[in-house]
């Protein structure tokens, strides 16, 4: 495959390309497909490829399926919050970290969010790791970046969105009233080891937190985002 331009981007993995392919958010310009690679994601690419007249590639058996493709298509936040009701955002502070970033996506976009919030500086870009380690879940997800998390979750509250944030120690799910998780709503995640910070906290209608018989001191941001997203899906 050729080196990609300053205008494309480079997705890597069958998922995250299959993905791509579905979502029809942006140009794929081309797919390069190893020799030799006969898996079930390779027909299934294969079969989704079908008919789009996009060129196809036979690379080394070892070099892995990608694609080039338009870059990542982000937006500003005030974007994502103008989308109508109901919406379910799911906003990160601090979690830089492209495998957290990426199973928090595929949790969020399986649990119905509207879209992904994210500082400009405290968050990595959507690139080919995050895309990976989202199984592709991104490319059918809305992600808007801020260059204030704290301003743009008050700008959020003053809209009628209420703000929740996952905290050890705090209350329970189940001690939050039904409207609240039924209404606009954006959960906030922290850093795993020092949580979100206090001008962020400050904007919080209420904290979360999960409860855990174990002896660990805290759960992972990934799972304690898949815990807490998949219960509000429930609701």
């Amino acid at each position: 495959m050729r080196e990609s331009g300053p205008k494309l981007a480079v997705i890597e993995g069958a998922r995250p390309v299959i993905e791509a392919l579905r979502a029809r958010r942006r140009k794929i310009h081309e797919v390069s497909l190893p020799e030799g690679d006969g898996s079930p994601a390779r027909r299934e690419l294969e079969a989704v490829l079908a008919g789009r007249g996009i060129p196809v590639r036979v690379s080394g058996a070892n070099q892995g399926i990608r694609a080039l493709a338009d870059p990542y298509l982000e937006e500003d936040f005030e974007v994502l919050l103008s989308s109508g009701s109901p919406r379910l955002l799911v906003a990160l502070d601090r979690v830089t970290d492209v495998g957290n970033l990426g199973s928090i996506a595929r949790t969020a976009e399986a649990s119905g969010a509207t879209g992904l919030v994210l500082e400009h500086r405290h968050a990595p870009p959507i690139a080919a790791g995050a895309l990976r380690a989202s199984a592709g879940a991104l490319e059918h997800l809305r992600v808007g970046r801020t260059p204030n998390l704290a301003r743009a979750l008050g700008l959020a509250a003053e809209e009628g969105v209420a703000v929740l944030v996952a905290e050890a120690g705090a209350p329970p799910i189940e001690r939050l009233a039904a409207e609240v998780l039924l209404g606009d709503l954006i959960w906030v995640f922290g850093s795993e080891d020092r949580g979100v910070r206090p001008g962020v906290r400050r904007q919080a209608q209420a904290a979360v937190g999960i409860p855990r018989p174990g002896e660990t001191a805290s759960l992972g941001v990934a799972a304690a985002a898949a815990y807490l997203l998949l219960r509000t899906a429930e609701i």
